[in-house]
């Protein structure tokens, strides 16, 4: 398909703009997720122990990943937007400032986590598989710069339309690092820390590939060495709009980390090696969602740019009605076979005896998917309407109400953390969508008046 066709399409029937870009995000994010489940499978035979390391880095990774997927989030909103409204100058010095921006971000960050990481460990509560979890943690820490590019240029390739380019980039991520796993953990006999270099070392690959794409001619905006200037104006319109996904994702992941950690109040290390595996699996059911919500993005911002009230909510809708549809009916696959998608988890000797326990903790804490599915979503319409700080301050507001949630449960068992995480999102679904509501309502009010 041609870069004009893709533009093409974004700026068309919302509903078949979302679902071309929803289809290739969707894949990409599968992929991804399936990546991480892979490394939890390989980790496993290593033990519980190891298990609950990758289980207290992983938010820690995923703040990281947050960054950069933030910062593309916002750079696709404005580059989107700038086509939408026929400034394609604009675009294309977005998609300059972004890469700058990018690597600022991970070269500021490199030394500060590279010095505070014990600090960091120590405080998520991993004191008991403190050295499994430096050792996991260190090559991340390192690598910052090459994880939030890679992120921001995903993001790049989105705002053009382009969604089968940034899903070739995270399908080539999560192959090299299936392939790359096991050679560096067992072959190469580096333990955990092999997991953390596999990744890296495919991140490298997939960025590769992500720069090769935007300087070519695979893309609508043709970006060339020339263009590789500081732009203030469009750096700080960039900003504008990415600073906000960027500190939803570091609430939400951040998050993820105080929950791990009363998760161990309660349970210890075994009880976050149990959680965090069922929790994993489940967020891989919610993918559809956030594939949708990412799609949402510009194709909204795009309307916005149009000033199209009428494909601007029809879009909203149709993104609602496909998301939370296809995560509802994912319930039935774990429903059905939670033994069989857990024994990837639990093949080894060590880790049989968990099993039963995760195969419970499934059956209801699934529960809490299509109410988590409404976040991602009615994000993307806020951040498509030029209110990505509305979405901030829910996902604050959310994982409050979860920390609430799991510290009352800390002094019961594991099945209180499942209960109070469906309480949680049920509230934080209730708030995210009476906001997105009044927000479209003074949307509609506010374009009908220009």
């Amino acid at each position: 398909m041609s870069s004009n066709r893709k533009v093409d399409i974004l700026l068309g029937d919302p509903k078949k703009a979302i679902i071309a870009m929803a289809i290739p995000i969707m894949v990409a994010l599968f992929v991804a997720e399936i990546n991480t489940v892979v490394d939890r499978a390989w980790c496993s035979g290593m033990g519980s122990d190891t298990l609950a390391a990758v289980a207290v880095v992983r938010p820690i990774y995923n703040v990281l990943v947050g960054l950069g997927t933030g910062l593309g989030v916002g750079a696709s909103a404005v580059i989107s937007r700038n086509i939408g409204a026929g400034k394609d100058g604009n675009a294309k010095s977005g998609c300059v400032q972004t890469i700058i921006l990018a690597a600022a971000i991970g070269l500021v960050l490199t030394p500060i986590l590279l010095i505070l990481q014990p600090y960091i460990l120590s405080a998520l509560g991993a004191n008991d598989v403190i050295d499994e979890s430096a050792a996991y943690m260190n090559v991340y820490s390192t690598f910052v710069t090459l994880i939030i590019l890679n992120g921001a240029i995903g993001g790049i390739l989105n705002g053009q339309g382009a969604s089968t380019l940034s899903t070739a980039m995270m399908v080539t991520l999560a192959a090299s690092n299936i392939i790359l796993d096991p050679m560096f953990i067992y072959v190469l006999d580096m333990g955990v820390m092999g997991a953390s270099l596999a990744t890296i070392v495919a991140t490298t690959i997939s960025l590769l590939l992500g720069l090769y794409f935007i300087h070519g001619r695979r893309t609508y905006l043709q970006i060339s060495k020339s263009d590789m200037r500081w732009d203030r104006i469009q750096s700080r319109a960039i900003m504008t709009a990415g600073f906000p996904q960027m500190l939803e994702f570091i609430v939400l992941y951040g998050m993820d980390a105080v929950l791990n950690f009363l998760v161990i109040v309660c349970a210890g290390t075994d009880g976050l090696t149990i959680f965090s595996t069922v929790d994993g699996l489940i967020i891989l059911m919610t993918v559809p969602a956030m594939a949708v919500g990412s799609a949402l993005v510009p194709v909204a911002s795009s309307a916005y740019g149009q000033k199209n009230i009428v494909r601007l909510n029809k879009s909203f809708r149709y993104a609602l009605i496909m998301g939370i549809g296809l995560v509802t009916a994912l319930i039935l696959v774990l429903e059905l076979f939670p033994e069989q998608l857990l024994y990837l988890f639990t093949y080894s000797d060590n880790m049989e005896a968990y099993r039963p326990e995760m195969v419970h903790l499934l059956s209801f804490m699934c529960l809490y998917m299509p109410l988590f599915s409404f976040n991602p979503i009615c994000s993307g319409y806020l951040q498509a309407v030029k209110h990505p700080n509305y979405s901030v301050v829910m996902a604050v507001v959310r994982n409050l109400i979860l920390i609430t949630f799991f510290w009352i449960a800390t002094s019961y068992t594991l099945d209180a953390i499942g209960i109070a995480l469906i309480a949680g999102h049920f509230v934080g679904m209730t708030l995210m969508c009476t906001l997105t509501y009044f927000t479209s309502r003074g949307t509609e009010r506010e374009m009908n008046l220009a």
